[in-house]
């Protein structure tokens, strides 16, 4: 029973690690949803956001 919770435990912490990997909207959506987001929220509060520091 010790080996089946060592093992399971293992097996989560792997698997845990790649979820933290990547930038969440990495490889995601296309460079023309950005331009897209960029155009509508130009003249808005929302445009001076910065997110550059978001996960670490």
């Amino acid at each position: 029973m010790k080996s089946v919770i060592q093992v399971a435990v293992l097996t989560s912490l792997l698997a845990s690690f790649s979820a933290f990997a990547h930038h969440p909207a990495e490889d995601i959506v296309d460079e023309d949803i950005y331009l897209m987001i960029d155009a509508n929220v130009a003249d808005t509060p929302h445009a001076d956001l910065d997110f550059s520091s978001m996960g670490r």
